[in-house]
C-alpha cells in the first residue's frame, strides 16, 4: 500500500510517497494566496505521480488555492489526463475540476 506523507510549511506543500518502507516518489508544490504552481515530480511509475499530484491540489484546495499551474517536463501526461490545460509554456487548470477527474472530458 502506497502512503502519501505531507510536509506542509508556510506556502509549500511537500509529500512523499512511500511504499513498503521504500520512497517511491516526491512532489513539491508552492502557493501564495489563490494560485499554486507545481514545482517538481518524481515517481516510480504514473499511479504514483498522480496520487501526489492529487494529494498536493487536495491540501492546496484546502488553504484556499483556486488555480494551479504544472511546470515539470515529467509526467505532464498525468497533467493532461487531470484536467490541466496548455497556456503557453505550462500546463493551467482550476483544482474543483483537476480533482473531479477526467470522466466526460472531451
Amino acid at each position: 500500500m502506497i502512503e502519501f506523507k505531507p510536509d506542509i510549511q508556510g506556502e509549500t506543500i511537500r509529500y512523499t510517497a512511500v511504499e513498503n518502507g521504500k520512497t517511491t516518489g516526491r512532489i513539491l508544490l508552492t502557493y501564495h494566496l489563490t494560485a499554486c504552481v507545481v514545482k517538481q515530480i518524481e515517481a516510480d511509475n504514473d499511479e504514483t505521480a498522480e496520487g501526489l499530484i492529487r494529494s498536493a491540489l487536495n491540501a492546496a484546495g484546502n488553504r484556499s488555492v483556486y488555480t494551479a499551474a504544472y511546470e515539470p517536463e515529467s509526467f505532464r501526461n498525468i497533467a493532461v489526463l487531470l484536467g490541466f490545460e496548455a497556456d503557453g509554456d505550462k500546463l493551467t487548470g482550476e483544482i474543483p475540476f483537476l480533482l473531479t477527474g477526467h470522466c466526460g472530458r472531451h
